[in-house]
């Protein structure tokens, strides 16, 4: 396998973790059984460590599915 599938096998795993981490750092959104009661929170805006972590997950998400792809239609392996 070449030296450049290698660095892309790399940032595909590191994207990967990078977005299931920011992802688990985020705090809940109130969702489920608890909403009936506390949809006043919906309202408020996100605090700024949320929205940080939002924009990661995002950019993370989309890195990771740019280099999945290009992985699967090149076949690397």
């Amino acid at each position: 396998m070449a030296k450049g599938a290698l660095i892309i096998v790399g940032l595909d795993l590191i994207f990967a973790i990078g977005a299931t981490l920011s992802i688990l750092f985020m705090s809940p959104k109130g969702a489920g059984l608890g909403a009936i009661s506390g949809g006043a929170t919906v309202f408020h805006g996100k605090n700024p460590k949320d929205a940080l972590l939002d924009k990661l997950a995002t950019v993370f998400s989309i890195a990771f599915v740019v280099t999945s792809l290009f992985l699967a239609v090149f076949k690397v392996f």
